[in-house]
């Protein structure tokens, strides 16, 4: 698989390695490509695979939220379920049949309905249309009452099996298992059933989801659970122990990892490292470094407006590092290289972003921003000179490779990519985008466009245009040309391509904008 691509999971999102210059073929961009599979709703059915839909069931549903309660039986390797799935028809039609996927090892055993009516429902392992390597259990619910427009419904549903991961498919990280020394539930490996059909692309279209959650999951007293929503109980029993989570803003997905776990806090702050015996410098590190972090943004950008926890998780290596809006899941030579912390200031800077109001955004006024805000907080904690500038050099050296290896990004302008199903590179393009800027406006100004955004908008969601017009107001430039050039247009992609040094597309358009 190729980097920056829209393809199946592969990429790294946090840019380029610090070293080779290169883009690294991680999972953790993938994973906001992956976890699309498992949170979109009703789409056509195309494949002879494919158990029957009618075209009344071919919209979208949205998932409102999850209640889980997970049996982890390590005896027979396996879990055993009940998944709460609430979701809401923002149609104009009623909806009738809900389909679901959920992974090939596992089977639904009931679905009822709110007044606990037993519904009909068929399941069939299938391949994926667009990915016939990529198997999955498909379920698909007749509903006795159709979901009304505007109306929610909840449906209760049984299930339980076996987890043996997808390495066969090209994602070697998705290697998960229900073994004591380390468990993973997630959504990379449908662990748990969710909106969808078994389409790459026809789910791809409908983005990420916003949800509740609460998740129960009991396991043997000498492991822990940990989740990066906020602890409610831990309930003791005999010989077992179940812990529950509840998420602290709507997630995009459900990581539970299970293992022996030891745990860091600064309860004050809200902050949480779990980590592996024998890992404790590191995880000390990660809590400074997210302390540090949090101070710098609210100077930054002030404070939040609601107070959030959050948690970094270890993981084994191997398994991918990934995020959700209120925790990191670190592998661990990830988790103890300080050179990886540049992953939690990304992460982090995300606390601060106000939500999109596109219907399939672009991402380049969070993720390139947040590109952008890794490199200038590693300057700024690590005493690291000039590396937002060295990050920026090496994100067009790996542009002008991929321009030239991917013919579309010389015809689709970045507010697209979200449309066009090219999202990956709204962290890098995006990345250069607020760099040049800065160097149009500074830094600080730029900075201070950005605390009045979410200031002005955490509220009630902004679209891109909205973001653009507001952080021009603020930064008090005429920035329509430039904005025509980078956002609007293929103009600064093709200067990419053509121009020798990086420096030239800095003196070619940092006085763009001056009014």
């Amino acid at each position: 698989m190729k980097e920056g691509k829209d393809h199946k999971p592969g990429n790294n999102k946090f840019g380029p390695s610090d070293n080779s210059g290169k883009y690294t073929a991680g999972p953790l961009l993938a994973i906001l490509c992956v976890i699309t599979i498992l949170t979109v709703g009703l789409v056509c059915c195309k494949s002879d695979n494919y158990l029957s839909l009618s075209s009344s069931d071919q919209d979208l549903v949205n998932t409102i939220a999850y209640d889980l309660n997970i049996l982890v039986d390590y005896e027979n390797e396996k879990i055993e379920a009940t998944c709460g799935l609430t979701v809401e028809n923002r149609f104009q039609h009623p909806v009738s049949r809900l389909p679901l996927v959920l992974y090939r090892l596992m089977r639904v055993t009931s679905v009822k309905d709110e007044q606990g009516r037993q519904l009909d429902f068929s399941q069939q392992v299938v391949s994926y249309e667009d990915w016939d390597k990529f198997q999955a259990n498909f379920v698909a619910v007749n509903l006795k009452s159709p979901i009304q427009p505007g109306a929610r419904a909840t449906l209760k549903i049984a299930y339980g099996g076996y987890l043996g991961g997808y390495t066969e498919t090209g994602l070697s990280y998705v290697r998960d298992s229900i073994n004591r020394d380390f468990t993973i539930i997630r959504p990379d490996c449908l662990a748990y059933p969710q909106i969808g059909v078994p389409s790459w692309s026809a789910n791809r279209v409908a983005g990420l989801q916003a949800f509740d959650y609460t998740v129960r999951v009991t396991v043997p007293d000498s492991l822990t659970v940990a989740n990066g929503g906020r602890l409610i109980e831990r309930v003791a029993g005999e010989q077992q122990v179940t812990y529950v989570y509840k998420n602290i803003l709507p997630a995009w997905r459900i990581d539970v990892a299970i293992a022996s776990y030891n745990l860091l806090e600064e309860p004050s702050l809200g902050l949480r490292v779990f980590y592996f015996k024998g890992d404790e410098a590191g995880a000390r590190r990660v809590l400074e470094a997210m302390h540090n972090c949090l101070q710098l943004y609210a100077k930054w950008f002030g404070p939040l407006a609601s107070r959030t926890d959050f948690t970094v998780i270890a993981l084994p290596e191997g398994y991918g590092s990934q995020s959700d809006v209120t925790s990191i899941l670190q592998t661990r030579n990830a988790f103890l290289n300080p050179e990886k912390l540049v992953q939690l200031y990304h992460e982090l800077s995300h606390l601060w972003n106000v939500k999109s109001l596109d219907p399939l955004p672009s991402r380049f006024e969070s993720e390139g921003l947040a590109m952008f805000l890794q490199y200038l907080t590693r300057e700024e904690l690590e005493g690291r000179t000039g590396d937002l500038e060295a990050a920026a050099g090496r994100t067009f050296e790996a542009l002008k490779k991929r321009c030239r290896e991917n013919p579309r990004l010389l015809e689709v302008p970045m507010i697209d990519y979200g449309r066009e199903q090219l999202t990956d590179y709204s962290y890098t393009y995006g990345m250069l985008f607020f760099y040049v800027l800065s160097k149009v406006a500074g830094q600080e100004a730029v900075l201070q466009a950005v605390r009045s955004i979410y200031q002005s908008f955490y509220q009630t969601g902004a679209t891109a245009k909205q973001f653009l017009e507001h952080l021009q107001t603020r930064l008090g430039l005429n920035l329509e040309t430039f904005y025509q050039s980078w956002v609007f247009s293929n103009e600064v992609i093709r200067d990419i391509c053509n121009l020798p040094c990086f420096d030239d597309l800095v003196r070619k358009y940092a006085p763009a904008a001056r009014p």
